[in-house]
């Protein structure tokens, strides 16, 4: 028998109660005797766990949960129909209340819980759900479901088990956090299993398939929950504010639109891939950038350099959180031109994320790697050097010897591809070190000379970074350096 079955008017008590509530002496409930009190309180509580809704049950249910839910619930009833008579009784002895009441048909036992819930906070929960179990549908999600510490022990553990406990007790405050938790299992998943692993394959198949439910929810959904994605600060003024809605009316307009639609799609990747980048995470924006770097024509390899890389990946990072070409002062005692100034590739702003982040970019071009075997080549040749790169071990790559032309010297050098990547582990580590000491104090000190930039002083935050190195269009390496304590907030003006 379903448990709403001839169950008359708790809704609309509760309801009324509470309008009726605020008119109550404060010692109305009081005039009740102690143990009476206490009774009600107690099948409350009772009440309130038989309500809750069918979304925050998790779905995976173990046996002896399985067991207890096949048990009748006629008991139960009983309790339920003894808390509506001590709501009467409660309600009658403070002030009469109308005595319409309502018979509410038999009905799922979710669907009668969700009129007492506010409809914004329903709406989350099944949202979160929605994805949740689509990625708990796929098989390899096992390997992501229960985290269990063996060898590796993981700094930040996170699991599908966790965020749907966390999910059913209500832990959440916003989809960014929902979003954040199912990144950091993935994160996890790069960080701490070889790139070869059925583990690192899994995550990135089931990534995928969690990136595309992600961002199909957010083009379709056209409601006020959408409102809590966006990737702004807390204080937006009325102007954006409005802007935003006008956006959201368009999308709701176009959503069949597949224009609309993939550049939406597109965007909502870029925006995901520097949440990921902020909190430590470079997988995402690696993926990005190779994507992009593999729309360009194969003509063009022999002319890509450092600047079509440098201009690639601002392109890739939210205008408001990136400052390119970062000016720094790395040494005041030194002049002009003798090692005095220096420039951080990108700044990266956390924005709503851990960390600040400083990327150093480095270009290999195809040019100077088929010099030393060819001395005539066109774009095939450089294309097919190209693909062989792609798939080459990583050790024999950094071995290979590259000849480029020296600004400094003024003449052609020549060094291999591992001492270009330690020279931009060293730089970055010397640009990091400055930027955290914060604004120049005086002319003969070090830190960030940049009048893009405020400095404030603040609690203590972490600043991270990343050597990026390319090589042609296929092939990214990329390294991490150690992170670096800094005592100041930076903004952009």
């Amino acid at each position: 028998m379903n448990i709403t079955e001839n169950y008359i008017g708790y809704d609309e008590i509760i309801i009324e109660f509470d309008k009726k509530k605020k008119n109550l002496p404060e010692t109305s409930q009081s005039d009740l005797p102690k143990k009476k009190q206490e009774e009600c309180n107690k099948k409350n509580l009772i009440l309130a766990e038989i309500s809750q809704p069918a979304t925050s049950l998790p779905k995976r249910i173990g046996k002896d949960s399985i067991k207890n839910l096949s048990e009748p619930l006629q008991p139960d009833l009983q309790v339920i129909k003894e808390y509506e008579k001590e709501n009467l009784i409660l309600t009658e002895t403070s002030q009469p209340l109308s005595k319409k009441t309502v018979k509410i048909p038999a009905k799922n036992l979710s669907e009668t819980s969700q009129s007492v819930l506010p409809k914004k906070e329903f709406q989350f929960t099944d949202f979160c759900y929605d994805i949740l179990h689509e990625l708990e549908n796929k098989s390899y999600a096992n390997l992501f479901y229960k985290y269990i510490e063996k060898d590796k022990v993981i700094k930040n553990p996170m699991d599908l088990f966790t965020i749907n406990l966390k999910l059913k007790n209500n832990q959440y405050t916003s989809l960014e956090e929902f979003e954040k938790d199912i990144r950091l299992i993935f994160c996890n998943c790069y960080t701490y299993n070889n790139i070869e692993s059925e583990v690192y394959s899994s995550g990135k198949t089931l990534e995928c398939i969690f990136n595309k439910k992600w961002n199909e929810k957010l083009i379709l959904q056209g409601n006020k929950q959408t409102r809590e994605l966006k990737r702004v600060g807390d204080n937006d003024n009325e102007d954006t504010d409005r802007s935003w809605k006008k956006q959201i009316q368009i999308l709701e307009q176009n959503k069949n639109n597949l224009m609309y639609r993939q550049v939406v799609n597109d965007a909502l990747l870029i925006a995901s891939a520097y949440e990921n980048l902020v909190i430590g995470n470079i997988i995402p924006f690696i993926e990005i950038l190779k994507t992009f770097l593999l729309t360009r024509s194969k003509m063009s390899l022999s002319l890509a350099n450092e600047s079509m890389l440098q201009a690639i990946v601002e392109s890739l990072l939210p205008l408001k959180y990136r400052i390119p070409e970062l000016s720094l002062v790395m040494d005041g005692k030194k002049l002009k031109g003798s090692g005095r100034f220096g420039y951080s590739d990108i700044f990266v702003l956390k924005g709503i994320g851990d960390n600040y982040i400083s990327l150093e970019l480095k270009y290999i071009s195809l040019v100077g790697l088929i010099k030393n075997q060819k001395v005539e080549f066109g774009a095939n040749e450089l294309e097919n050097l190209d693909k062989i790169l792609e798939k080459e071990n990583e050790e024999i790559l950094l071995k290979r010897s590259y000849t480029y032309w020296s600004k400094e010297l003024k003449k052609t050098n020549q060094t291999t591809i591992g001492e270009i990547l330690n020279n931009g582990i060293s730089q970055l580590k010397s640009y990091m070190n400055t930027i955290s000491k914060g604004k120049v104090a005086n002319y003969s000190s070090s830190g960030v000379f940049d009048e893009r930039i405020e400095i404030i002083k603040s609690n203590p935050n972490k600043l991270k970074g990343f050597v990026i190195l390319v090589i042609g269009f296929r092939r990214i390496l990329w390294k991490p350096i150690e992170e670096v304590i800094s005592n100041y907030n930076y903004n952009k003006i």
